[in-house]
């Protein structure tokens, strides 16, 4: 029997709910619109060089730039009492006086830059996604699993076909586990007992407005992880530091070239370069990455999100089976009944997300369509639970999802395509 027609609103109605819409839309792209606007006013001033002080004699100060230039600087009377050998300086762009002190980079960087122990994720924990772990495990086990290891060195026989350690790129829609993946990786080889770290740096904490501090901030992250091999080094939102090169022509652009030339040599060729550190990038927009970056990429990755009503289902189980669920709806292991997922998937099945991208050099186009994401869910539960904790329910209840999930769907959200 067909489903029934939704019913007209008045116009009135229909506006207000519009304007709901746009209002959310607004709110969710001010963040962004503000960190762009910062951006631009930085890079308008130019890129200003930053030195260690290694030397300070009355009014003048040696200052050693981070590429190994070396400066004769004056200090302003304004200054002489911040500038030592234990901050850093920011010289003028023509070098010849510094213009600010600031805390020493490298310090702040080593706290910023958390290295999590063995963390508590399982292979077990992925839900879906058997292809694209079991793509993921072939890339970079035998990097950090020493039994896997050797058994790959038994069957090659030439040691010169060993060098080749590489790097990983996950890509897809946000919010679809490529995090959680690379994490799971480093759990389970944990659990086999090599105590593998896991090191997640976000591509915009690198990035520096300081000239040349880019490609240090990129050193010190790769010596980190090396310090703490056995490491999954997980970069999340490649695109931002691994945009493709143009011709440089200021500042700012050879920085960033600096930054990108510095991550091709940490990643190197040679399977020595990265002994024990599996080094995995993750994008939204995979067609802006540099070519000479994406040679490294021993292998390229789609974490698609669910797409099928079993897989949605499957995803809400797994997420509901971790909270105190109405018994009435519940099944014996904390998943939803089928009729009760019926109304869930009613209402979220009619939302269109859509995620297109292609990557020309490897031949890789993507176009998928779909209603919800893992993280989606995840966050929908949460809420759940923690709006049942506030009024004091004893569980999450069925018409508490019901409307999150409503709330979820009535959201316009801009498609992500990328070409």
């Amino acid at each position: 029997m067909a489903e029934q027609n939704a019913p007209e609103y008045p116009p009135a109605l229909e506006l207000e709910k519009e304007l709901t819409r746009k209002e959310r839309q607004i709110e969710y792209l001010q963040p962004e619109l503000r960190r762009y606007h910062n951006l631009m006013e930085e890079l308008k001033q130019g890129m200003r060089p930053i030195g260690t002080i290694e030397d300070v004699k009355g009014d003048t100060a040696l200052v050693r730039l981070s590429g190994g230039q070396a400066f004769q600087v004056s200090i302003p009377p304004e200054l002489r009492d911040r500038v030592g050998t234990s901050v850093d300086a920011v010289l003028s762009p023509t070098k010849g006086v510094i213009v600010d002190v600031i805390e020493r980079m490298k310090d702040r960087s080593l706290l910023e830059y958390q290295v999590e122990k063995a963390p508590k994720v399982f292979y077990e924990d992925i839900i879906g996604l058997r292809k694209e772990l079991h793509s993921l495990r072939q890339a970079i086990e035998w990097i950090l699993d020493p039994g896997t290891r050797s058994r790959r060195e038994q069957i090659i026989r030439d040691p010169r076909m060993l060098e080749e350690a590489g790097s990983v790129l996950l890509f897809g829609p946000p919010g679809t586990g490529k995090t959680y993946m690379a994490k799971a990786v480093a759990g389970t080889i944990s659990n086999r007992g090599q105590n593998t770290s896991f090191l997640k740096i976000e591509s915009y904490e690198i990035v520096s407005k300081w000239l040349g501090e880019s490609a240090k901030n990129v050193k010190e992250i790769f010596k980190l992880a090396r310090e703490s091999a056995p490491t999954v080094l997980f970069i999340d939102e490649a695109d931002a530091i691994g945009r493709a090169r143009m011709e440089a022509t200021t500042d700012a652009g050879r920085d960033v070239q600096g930054m990108l030339n510095q991550i091709l040599t940490e990643l190197g060729e040679g399977f020595h370069v990265n002994r024990n550190v599996a080094v995995i990038f993750a994008t939204n927009y995979p067609s802006v990455i540099d070519s000479a970056l994406l040679d490294r990429m021993k292998r390229i990755i789609y974490v698609p999100p669910p797409k099928t009503r079993e897989e949605v289902k499957r995803l809400l189980d797994s997420y509901l089976a971790k909270v105190e669920v109405d018994p009435a709806v519940s099944t014996y292991n904390g998943g939803l009944t089928e009729e009760s997922f019926d109304e869930i998937w009613k209402v979220i099945r009619s939302r269109r997300q859509i995620y297109e991208a292609s990557i020309p050099d490897r031949g890789i186009a993507v176009r998928d369509q779909y209603v919800i994401t893992p993280r989606d869910m995840k966050n929908v539960i949460q809420e759940a639970a923690s709006e049942a904790s506030f009024a004091g329910e004893p569980f999450v209840s069925m018409e508490r999802l019901l409307t999150l999930f409503r709330s979820l769907s009535s959201e316009e959200r801009p498609s992500r395509l990328v070409s």
